[in-house]
């Protein structure tokens, strides 16, 4: 099962990546910083023709273009990536629904409940948002460094490529050993800032009843732990930074002494010398960009965890008729059928379930079943049984639920809002089996009389299976 359950994860994660509006999302970015990263090699070829004096009409014309269109795919690209978002959300939507449809062994579960539905409605969109923004931008930053490093090798120094490969692969070494030791700092921060949160939840009563004894030592308290929680953030922040400096000259360096050697290479080359010098600025930005996107890389992981946990979290449960099937307390749910029309206060059969299979020899004909018990005898969860038995040959209604039906419930009252679904069910509805739990709930006589009438004309074309308040 885990196996199955594994393979549909990895399946739904890869869909948010391989799909219509992501390819369209990463073409148009593709073209995009195509046309920046040409932007270097006309700024180049115009410099070169003006220090010259030749014609730089056609360099600069494309320069100018470059610098005005480079805009237009990537408006566009991010207005395909709020589709390729909404894309996603449906198909986790229809995730949800594909791997929950008739897991009515679920239903009642209020912690299963609580859970799936904070996925679906929060924690999973908010994730699935954050992954497609994550990949957006990681695409961006690396097809943009590599476009920029291929363009300045082309019409500049091909060294500046193998430069910049060679501080990659350090900074990759970096990046491993500096997760290590920032996973025990941050550990270590996070503990700190549990524990001052812990001592300033209990503020309220140390400071405002006035006991000198308790404020003193909830005030001691808590500057030891204001000043262990400083620390360790500092220690995290101070280890982040001299990375970042490290990392800085890492890639600076390697880059740095290429210029060198280009300039001292071509000092009396003036041409070729000022179309470089031009490119200067942009090297430097490609530098600053590569802690950011190798910094990137590597949260793909963490990220790529995250949905999986999400995807994992709305899975069913493994054999859940099991599970409801031991809830049933047989010898305490009593039944009493008809199989035609049964007079609520004159059962014509009455007589106590000893299984499951017991039940369901009184399914096979039109009539109404009534199922009574003490409560916790788990007669809803025998209910339950029977809709995961016959899923859509059956149709259940339970007692509070947010069912969706064409027929508005709000402005009426429970009888009447109960006795509108009825009618619903009795004209819309084409099942074998109608079953109804505790539908007399918070009913006065009048109102249960009405709907034991129509629960009768319903009884003449189904088998209406109903758990009795009273």
């Amino acid at each position: 099962m885990f196996k199955v359950f594994s393979s549909n994860i990895s399946k739904q994660f890869w869909k948010l990546i391989f799909n219509s509006w992501a390819w369209k999302c990463c073409s148009l970015l593709t073209v995009q910083q195509i046309i920046d990263a040409s932007s270097t090699i006309w700024l180049v070829m115009m410099m070169k023709n003006i220090v010259s004096g030749e014609s730089f009409f056609f360099s600069f014309s494309l320069y100018l273009f470059t610098l005005a269109f480079t805009y237009i795919p990537g408006c566009f690209s991010r207005i395909s990536c709020i589709h390729w978002q909404q894309e996603a959300q449906r198909s986790f939507v229809n995730n949800f629904v594909d791997v929950n449809r008739n897991q009515i062994g679920e239903w009642n579960n209020k912690a299963i409940k609580e859970e799936k539905l904070s996925v679906l409605t929060s924690e999973g969109p908010q994730a699935i948002n954050a992954w497609i923004t994550y990949v957006y931008d990681l695409y961006s930053y690396v097809i943009s460094v590599f476009f920029n490093i291929m363009a300045l090798s082309i019409v500049v120094e091909p060294l500046f490529a193998c430069a910049y490969a060679f501080s990659v692969l350090v900074v990759i070494f970096v990046i491993r050993f500096k997760y290590r030791i920032q996973r025990k700092l941050t550990q270590k921060a996070l503990t700190a800032r549990i524990d001052l949160t812990q001592s300033l939840l209990a503020a309220w009563d140390n400071v405002l009843l006035g006991n000198f004894y308790n404020f003193k030592i909830w005030q001691d308290k808590t500057n030891q732990r204001i000043n262990r929680c400083l620390l360790k953030n500092i220690e995290v922040e101070r280890f982040d930074q001299i990375l970042a400096i490290l990392i800085s000259l890492i890639t600076s360096i390697p880059s740095l002494s290429v210029v060198v050697y280009y300039v001292y290479l071509h000092r009396f080359d003036v041409p070729s010398l000022t179309a470089f010098l031009v490119t200067l600025p942009i090297l430097f930005t490609i530098l600053s960009y590569t802690y950011q996107t190798l910094s990137l890389i590597f949260r793909w992981t963490m990220h790529r965890s995250k949905l999986f946990a999400i995807y994992k979290a709305i899975q069913p449960i493994e054999e859940p008729h099991l599970a409801m099937t031991k809830k049933i307390k047989w010898p305490k749910i009593h039944l009493a059928s008809s199989t035609e029309q049964l007079q609520e206060n004159e059962p014509t059969q009455v007589h106590t379930l000893s299984s499951y299979e017991d039940l369901l020899t009184h399914t096979a004909q039109a009539g109404r079943i009534t199922l009574r018990g003490e409560n916790g005898s788990g007669k809803s969860t025998l209910l339950m049984l029977v809709k995961n038995s016959f899923c859509d040959r059956a149709f259940f209604l339970p007692t509070h639920n947010q069912l969706s039906f064409v027929a508005e419930t709000n402005k009426y009252s429970t009888g009447e809002s109960l006795r509108n679904r009825l009618l619903e069910i009795l004209e819309m509805v084409d099942v074998d089996i109608l079953l109804l739990d505790e539908w007399d709930a918070n009913l006065d006589n009048d109102n249960q009389t009405k709907l034991s009438a129509l629960i009768d004309k319903l009884a003449k074309k189904k088998c209406v299976i109903e758990v009795r308040h009273r």
